[in-house]
C-alpha cells in the first residue's frame, strides 16, 4: 500500500495510507455503515489488525445503540476494537453524510495484544487495546448526565483505569481528542480543560478539543479519546516537541504541545487561526482561516528540523458552510482543494467551534521519511 490509495465504488469514497506499521483509512460521505465497514475490512487483511473506529454520524435522531449493533454484525468473529461516536451536522462538504476513520496495525508485533474491556464493553467493542507499539482508547463518557466538570472527572478516571489495565501511563499518550457539548466560549471550556490538564505532566501530548452543538446519547456532555505509543516491552519512547516562536497559545496555561514526534511519527494538535494572545485572525473568513491553519501545521512540522516529512492525514473541523462560503473564492473552494490533496482528509462540519468567530480547526499526522 504505497502512499495514499483512493478507491471509489459508487457509494462511498475510501482513502487509505500506510506509515510503517500503522494503517489509517477514511470512508464516506455516502454509503451505509455496513458498506463502509466492509470497505475498511478490505484493507485490513490477514496480515493487519483493525484496532480503532471513529464514526461520524448525523446529530439529528441517530441511534448509537442501533449503529453499534449494525457495525458489530459486519465485523468478523473474535474482533476486538475500540469505538468512538461523534455526532455532527455534516460529514464531507454537504449537509448530512456519514463517515468513518479507522486505525490499525500491521507487522510482526501486531499479534502482541492487550485488551481492556471496561465497564460498558460489549462484544466486539472494548474500552482500550494495545497492539504492537500503539494503544487505542475509545472515547470515554460518564455513566450519567451531570455538570460538565463532574462528567469530565468521571471520564478521566475511566481513562486512568483503562491505561492501567493496558500497562501504560498518561505520559505515553501522544494525542488526546476531547469533544464536549457546551457554548463555544472560554467560560464553558476552560474549567473542564484545566481539570483534564491536571492528569498530565509537561510536556504533554498534542490535544484537540471540539465544541458540539448537541449532547451525546442519553444527554451526556463530554467524551475523551486517547492514542498512545509505547515499546512492546513497556519501555517509554523518547519524545520531542515543537512550539514555534510566536505561535498561538491557549488563553489559559495547559501542558499540551502543538507538535509531538515519537518513534518516527509526528502528531500535530488542532491548529487554528489565532495569534499569540489567543485572538482570532481573519474572523468569519473560512478560506483565510484554512490557509493560516495549514501554515501553522507547516510551522509545527518545521520545528522537527533536518528531516523530511510526509503528511499522512488531516482532519478539518469546520463551521458548516454559509452562503458566503459557497462562493467560488471563499470557504467552499478552500475545503474542496483541501479534500483533493494527496493525503486522506476528514472533513467534519460543525455548528460552532470553541471560540466565537473561529471557523476551522485542523489536526494532522505526519511521518519522518
Amino acid at each position: 500500500m504505497p502512499g495514499a490509495v483512493v478507491v471509489q465504488r459508487g457509494f462511498a469514497l475510501m482513502r487509505s495510507v500506510k506509515a510503517r506499521d500503522l494503517i489509517l483509512v477514511t470512508t464516506g460521505p455516502s454509503g451505509s455503515v455496513e458498506e463502509q465497514i466492509r470497505q475498511i475490512l478490505g484493507v485490513y487483511g490477514t496480515d493487519t489488525r483493525l484496532c480503532a473506529l471513529r464514526v461520524f454520524h448525523t446529530d439529528r435522531d441517530c441511534d448509537e445503540a442501533s449503529l453499534t449493533r449494525r457495525i458489530a454484525s459486519t465485523l468478523p468473529e473474535n474482533t476486538a476494537v475500540v469505538l468512538t461516536f461523534v455526532p455532527v451536522p455534516s460529514y464531507g462538504l454537504s449537509e448530512g453524510g456519514f463517515g468513518i476513520e479507522a486505525m490499525g496495525v500491521t507487522g510482526a508485533e501486531m499479534g502482541k495484544v492487550h485488551v481492556a474491556r471496561g465497564l460498558n464493553a460489549c462484544d466486539p467493542f472494548i474500552a482500550g487495546l494495545r497492539c504492537g507499539r500503539y494503544f487505542f482508547i475509545g472515547a470515554q463518557r460518564a455513566s450519567r448526565p451531570s455538570t460538565l466538570i463532574t462528567e469530565t472527572k468521571e471520564a478521566m478516571e475511566a481513562l486512568s483505569k483503562t491505561l492501567s489495565e493496558l500497562g501504560v501511563l498518561f505520559s505515553d499518550v501522544v494525542r488526546m481528542n476531547r469533544w464536549y457539548y457546551a457554548d463555544g466560549t472560554k467560560a464553558a471550556w476552560a474549567p473542564p480543560a484545566q481539570l483534564v490538564a491536571g492528569f498530565y505532566q509537561e510536556p504533554g501530548p498534542v490535544a484537540t478539543a471540539i465544541s458540539l452543538a448537541v449532547p451525546f446519547q442519553a444527554g451526556l456532555s463530554l467524551q475523551i479519546e486517547l492514542l498512545g505509543m509505547v515499546a512492546t516491552d513497556g519501555t517509554p519512547f523518547p519524545k520531542s516537541h515543537s512550539w514555534p516562536d510566536g505561535h498561538w497559545d491557549w488563553p489559559i496555561h495547559l501542558p499540551y504541545k502543538h507538535g509531538l514526534l515519537c518513534d518516527g511519527l509526528i502528531f500535530v494538535g488542532g491548529q487554528v487561526s489565532l495569534d499569540a494572545g489567543a485572538e482570532v485572525i481573519d474572523p468569519e473568513r473560512l478560506d483565510l482561516q484554512i490557509a493560516r491553519s495549514l501554515k501553522n501545521i507547516d510551522r509545527v512540522l518545521e520545528g522537527f528540523s533536518g528531516r523530511s516529512k510526509r503528511m499522512l492525514h488531516l482532519a478539518a473541523y469546520y463551521q458548516v458552510l454559509t452562503s458566503v462560503d459557497a462562493d467560488i473564492n471563499s470557504g467552499g473552494l478552500a475545503l474542496k482543494e483541501l479534500a483533493a490533496g494527496v493525503s486522506p482528509v476528514t472533513l467534519v462540519g460543525l455548528r460552532n467551534l470553541s471560540y466565537p468567530q473561529m471557523r476551522v480547526e485542523i489536526e494532522a499526522i505526519a511521518e519522518i521519511t
